[in-house]
């Protein structure tokens, strides 16, 4: 036997063996790679603003940005008492600046808004399902628009032993709401002193339907000025979209003031 024509035969079937071997490997297609999971994450640890939870997702693009958006955002800043944590001008207070340029869960608008939109923990409720994701990029844009101060102070937030240094003052706080007779009587005046244009305008939509909308939607309707007068004390969802309208501690008699007018005014209506 020619042990060398045998040894030649062996390593060539071998190598056609490996060679099939490869390209049967080769040809096998390689699985995708699972997408990034979503940024729109629940935490148990958040509290969900008005009770209304925040859905899964918001949606993946921004809206177009309006030359209104800061304006907007001011007056949700004060409506939805954002001040209440984070001062006047959103100079900061209990809760943090968020005008100092420094943010704990970093500082891009999409970072913002998520933290606005879902909350975070320890004490930052989640304004998506009260807000939308309209009226939190809003919020976003007057942040944004507001200028970083000369001083910006160190407070440690996470050690509550130690003392925090004064923030310096960007913009006053929001007036405190009239009572008795210092009130005004337009009723226009009185949907800017109670808040109510932080939601609404008279001719565009805010983050609830422009007034001028309701009324051509509501004119002529029997008992409509009674429904509108109950939600605007009660609040509620369902009219205009998904986004509620939250509960109103104005006395029955404004209510039926502003209703009226906006069912009834030639300036609404127009």
């Amino acid at each position: 036997m020619n042990y060398r024509m045998v040894s030649s035969t062996l390593a060539a079937a071998v190598a056609a063996a490996l060679g099939a071997s490869c390209a049967r490997q080769n040809s096998t297609p390689v699985a995708a790679e699972a997408p990034a999971p979503a940024p729109g994450v629940r935490h148990e640890a958040h509290v969900d603003a008005g009770g209304v939870a925040p859905p899964a997702l918001p949606p993946l693009h921004r809206p177009p940005a309006k030359a209104t958006d800061a304006k907007s955002g001011e007056g949700l800043f004060y409506s939805m008492n954002c001040d209440g944590c984070h001062g006047g001008g959103a100079a900061g207070d209990v809760g943090p600046s968020l005008v100092d340029g420094r943010w704990r869960y970093g500082g891009a608008d999409e970072e913002v808004f998520q933290s606005i939109f879902y909350g975070r923990p320890k004490g930052m409720p989640a304004f998506g399902g009260v807000l939308g994701s309209e009226g939190v990029w809003m919020i976003v844009a007057y942040l944004k628009a507001q200028p970083v101060p000369d001083v910006v102070p160190t407070t440690n937030y996470d050690e509550l032993a130690q003392p925090a240094a004064a923030a310096p003052a960007v913009a006053p706080p929001a007036p405190a709401a009239l009572s008795g007779s210092a009130r005004p009587t337009d009723p226009s005046a009185r949907l800017a002193q109670d808040g109510c244009t932080a939601c609404h305008a008279i001719d565009h939509k805010v983050v609830g339907p422009a007034l001028r909308d309701v009324a051509a939607k509501y004119h002529g309707q029997a008992g409509a000025a009674q429904r509108l007068e109950a939600k605007v004390k009660n609040g509620g969802a369902g009219a205009w979209g998904d986004i509620p309208m939250p509960p109103n501690a104005v006395p029955d008699a404004e209510i039926h003031d502003i209703v009226d007018w906006i069912l009834n005014s030639p300036d609404v209506r127009r």
